[in-house]
């Protein structure tokens, strides 16, 4: 199916709610990370949310926001067109500095749905912000993300030294005030490298939240930022407590880097030139017996281990969400 938009993004959520699973939200930076989520999500027939960062937009643009995101939107959204589940794009984390990109995503239908983080501004002023680009995207089919409580760590461009926890009351007028499609909450996770273990995890805090904005009319889908460390057994109780968007970036960093730095070290002696052989970079060593193999050196060899390793890891995450054989497409099937 082809790259789809807010519309039904909004239905995979609310089939999530009623049934009980997840979407983990991968962040993409360049397209080995991309083809290797697209193979697994293809293959466990569920729909696949991928999220662009003002960082990894800087990034694929050679430091321009604008040319990357407008690259890395389009190149998601030509490989979604063979692909057999519905493919969405969030942007993640974009905030008042980003405000010219915003309105750019949405007026080229670039995304599925927009972050706007104004979590470290005071209550007002987040929410006059969020609303702002809630009203921009009204009518666009494109959905807001918006956060209340701040989450400790250090995530692409934004960062926090303390950890703020979401309040009950506050995310009603919150959600009411903004118009917000999704609410991201502070339960006690951290951006960056983490362990489940030693977060203060309040599973009971998602639960409020979810069954408060319930009791006041508000279905809204709840969202956690700085999930990359968490546990299995605690993925499953913030989903059971209405969680229905898990973010991952810094896992897949970490398998990125991970599978490259063994590939290399596995294949060193076929790069690197022994100690007794100058090193001739400018010219391949022309003038030496010794070559380096170009079967191993070549980038897209070790492009597609990255893939394959994303794409186990993602298999992985897919099964803890709960959200294999979860495609709308199916779904239509069984309707029909």
């Amino acid at each position: 199916m082809p790259f789809c938009g807010g519309d039904k993004l909004l239905a995979a959520y609310r089939l999530a709610q009623r049934d009980g699973y997840a979407f983990m939200a991968n962040n993409v930076a360049e397209s080995n990370v991309f083809l290797g989520l697209i193979a697994a999500y293809s293959d466990a027939r569920s729909d696949l949310l991928v999220q662009i960062s003002p960082g990894a937009a800087k990034f694929a643009g050679g430091g321009d926001k604008r040319t990357g995101l407008r690259v890395l939107s389009m190149m998601i959204q030509e490989i979604a067109n063979a692909s057999p589940v519905c493919v969405f794009i969030n942007l993640d984390h974009f905030t008042v500095d980003e405000r010219d990109l915003i309105d750019e995503a949405i007026e080229g239908r670039l995304v599925s749905s927009i972050m706007i983080d104004a979590s470290k501004d005071p209550f007002e002023d987040n929410v006059r912000i969020c609303r702002e680009v809630a009203d921009c995207a009204a009518g666009s089919g494109i959905l807001i993300e918006a956060e209340l409580g701040k989450i400790k760590g250090v995530e692409d461009e934004i960062s926090s030294d303390e950890a703020l926890y979401t309040d009950p009351e506050e995310a009603v007028e919150f959600v009411r005030r903004t118009h917000a499609d999704l609410l991201a909450i502070s339960a006690g996770t951290q951006h960056g490298v983490s362990k489940g273990r030693t977060l203060d995890l309040r599973v009971d805090l998602a639960g409020r939240i979810r069954d408060r904005l319930s009791a006041n009319g508000l279905q809204t889908p709840l969202v956690l930022h700085g999930s990359s460390g968490l546990l299995p057994e605690q993925v499953h109780e913030m989903i059971g407590n209405g969680i229905c968007k898990l973010n991952k970036d810094t896992q897949y960093q970490y398998v990125y880097g991970r599978a490259a730095c063994e590939f290399y070290r596995d294949h060193a002696d076929a790069i690197l030139p022994p100690e007794d052989i100058e090193d001739d970079i400018l010219n391949l060593f022309a003038e030496s017996d010794w070559s380096p193999d170009k079967s191993q050196f070549d980038p897209r060899v070790v492009g597609r281990s990255i893939q394959s390793r994303i794409a186990d890891i993602a298999a992985e995450l897919i099964q803890q969400a709960g959200s294999g054989k979860k495609t709308l497409y199916l779904e239509k099937e069984s309707e029909s």
